[in-house]
């Protein structure tokens, strides 16, 4: 019983110390952190796209109907389109075919 125990800790410590895998190194967007001009907010428009909008988050008047990047995930690799699901526009993934 003593050496299950033992093992279990020893793995739970071998978890709790690793360091960042590629993947979350490379979602980082510290240009999401951020607030930009010319309306103070996190989320901006980038030519014919939204970037940093939040997935399932609701969407502005002016962003109905548009595309934009999540801020969760490495730069332009989850796009999402704003539409109407169930009681209010909000940011869904698009559908890769």
């Amino acid at each position: 019983m003593r050496v299950i125990f033992a093992a279990m800790v020893a793995i739970s410590l071998l978890l709790v110390t690793l360091p960042p895998t590629v993947s979350e190194a490379t979602t980082a967007r510290p240009y999401c952190n951020e607030r930009h001009p010319p309306k103070n907010r996190y989320y901006f428009k980038h030519k014919n796209h939204w970037d940093c909008v939040g997935e399932h988050l609701t969407c502005s008047k002016e962003q109905r109907g548009a595309y934009g990047y999540s801020m969760n995930h490495a730069p332009h690799s989850r796009r999402l389109r704003c539409v109407f699901w169930t009681d209010a526009y909000r940011w869904k993934p698009v559908r890769r075919s």
